[in-house]
């Protein structure tokens, strides 16, 4: 049913009241001069009341890629009633799930933490509107352990709009990554408003998946705390190269001519950019064109190497003043995070791609052919081997590559004192339902099985799984911890599952790969050779063309 809350700064906001929660959906936490333009944080709601008991429309994406989604969870759930249209000037809003106190209604004085959550989707694609990311059912479960939070999820500029940049844009006053922009500027409203919601301004926490990862950890490259807590899962800071001037200007160049404006001049092409049909802006760029985030100076400063981020020496190239203000960072991987990588591109190498591989590996690696040598027998992938296996295989490396190894090397670098935690976790809780990766903890599941929206497809067992998780996150969102932080030279880790041997969650002091059911395979490679450099042999063939 929808409820009326009088909020001391924003009025009157209506929304929806359900089994203990009242959820407030769609309100405006920035507006846009153009689909261009810097955030300007929404200060003014007007008289009257606000409507928020349905979802505002996203950034523009890609039509019906929630489908995508679920496709990588293998499991559907049904959509909100009123799928909102996307907009290229609409969409920077947010959603925001609050427990109700003991009488019934929401105690503006009870000053909760607040865990703020950013989704993934490469930058491309996702909204806040996903069923999968709702807040609500983690919300109640925090509320039955007796340690209360607020939910918030939030919009943010994805792929033109979002990511596109060059000289010529900025040049007439449009900066580059505008998506992270959108975050900051997101932030900012809820340490603004929050308070009057019962939240806590001071005890906000980041936490985002995959893309929504990498973002959360970007917030460190700030010298403004702008929250006090961040989780990472499936989206270390090594994940995505930030692309230098280069490839901006060549996306760039690419994008004008699908778009038919080579000829134009640059002010004709900017208000051509600003005016064309809003479909046009996924519709008609051309595949496989990076709209990802770049070096831009100021929000990223340059390209994280695994020598920088597993130092605890300030590295000059990409500084981390995060290190100094947050108070605890959680990075979480699963068994086969990479499992992603074979829908955006991986599939579309087969038929022979263990050959492609070999061939890819030993051009990046041909100044250390004993590197190429070491990395294709290590997983055992060779010439003979067939698609299916070798597939799996080459996404078992970059799992370990991108996702593993980069957790532990942040983890290395990390200050680790009593004001500067660092957490440690892996997610080995297979796919329960029918599909390609049926069995392995693929890309996304870890969230499914957060905020527990997917309960009713799970066994017993794997309801377990997904409460403990549940409830360690909700004790880290609440200041605690939830397992012993990182210490010294043992990687100490929680894990979760595989529920189908018996575990639901332990914690495994020492961190040993096989301990926490990881390979050590990949740490040796980058010890012997360095990670850098095997991650490039990964990422030269995975990201080709």
């Amino acid at each position: 049913m929808t409820t009326t809350y009088k909020h001391k700064d924003l009025g009157e906001v209506k929304g929806n009241s359900n089994d203990g929660v009242v959820q407030f959906l769609g309100l405006k936490y920035a507006s846009l001069e153009n689909r261009f333009a810097a955030p300007s944080l929404v200060t003014d709601y007007g008289s009257g009341h606000t409507d928020a008991t349905k979802f505002g429309p996203p950034p523009v994406s890609p039509i019906g890629a929630i489908n995508h989604e679920f496709g990588f969870i293998q499991q559907e759930l049904p959509l909100p009633p009123n799928v909102p249209n996307h907009s290229d000037i609409e969409g920077l809003n947010l959603n925001i799930t609050v427990p109700k106190g003991k009488n019934g209604e929401i105690d503006i004085n009870a000053k909760l933490p607040v865990h703020v959550f950013v989704h993934g989707g490469g930058f491309a694609v996702g909204s806040s509107w996903y069923p999968h990311y709702n807040q609500a059912p983690l919300v109640r479960m925090s509320i039955e352990k007796g340690t209360p939070i607020i939910g918030v999820t939030i919009n943010y500029r994805l792929g033109v709009t979002g990511f596109m940049t060059s000289k010529e844009l900025r040049g007439a006053g449009y900066k580059a990554n505008n998506g992270f922009h959108d975050q900051r500027t997101a932030l900012q409203w809820i340490r603004r408003y929050i308070g009057g919601f019962g939240g806590d301004p001071e005890e906000i926490t980041a936490s985002g998946e995959s893309a929504g990862g990498f973002s959360v950890l970007i917030l460190l490259t700030s010298k403004e705390p702008l929250v006090k807590r961040v989780l990472s899962t499936g989206g270390a800071v090594l994940l995505f190269k930030p692309i230098p001037e280069a490839v901006t200007e060549m996306a760039y160049s690419k994008i004008i001519e699908a778009f038919g404006l080579k000829n134009k001049s640059p002010e004709e092409r900017i208000q051509a950019l600003l005016s064309l049909p809003v479909d046009d802006l996924w519709q008609k760029v051309p595949p496989g064109t990076p709209l990802t985030p770049s070096i831009d100076n100021e929000i990223v400063p340059g390209v994280a190497t695994f020598p920088g981020v597993s130092s605890q020496s300030e590295d000059p190239q990409f500084p981390l003043p995060g290190r100094n203000w947050c108070s605890a960072v959680m990075i979480g991987d699963s068994k086969l995070d990479g499992s992603i990588l074979a829908y955006i591109g991986l599939d579309a190498k087969l038929p022979n791609i263990a050959s492609q591989f070999i061939e890819s590996v030993n051009k990046t690696l041909s100044g250390h052919p004993d590197a190429a040598s070491a990395l294709l027998s290590a997983y055992n992938i060779t010439s003979s081997s067939e698609d299916n296996e070798a597939l799996l295989s080459i996404l078992r490396f970059g799992t370990e590559i991108s996702f593993y190894a980069p957790s532990l090397a942040f983890a290395k670098g990390w200050p680790r004192t009593k004001g500067n935690k660092f957490f440690l976790y892996h997610f080995n809780e297979g796919i329960p339902w029918e599909g390609k990766f049926k069995g392995e903890a693929g890309h996304i599941l870890d969230v499914a099985f957060l905020f527990q929206n997917f309960n009713e497809h799970l066994s017993e067992k794997q309801k377990e799984v997904a409460r403990a998780y549940g409830e360690d996150i909700i004790e880290f969102i609440n200041g605690k911890d939830p397992w012993p932080p990182v210490e010294g030279e043992q990687f100490g880790a929680r894990v979760y599952g595989p529920s189908s041997e018996g575990i639901t969650a332990r914690y495994v002091a020492s961190g040993k790969p096989a301990e926490v059911g990881r390979h050590d395979r990949v740490l040796k490679l980058g010890e012997q050779f360095g990670f850098d450099l095997v991650m490039d042999a990964f990422q030269n063939f995975a990201f080709s063309q």
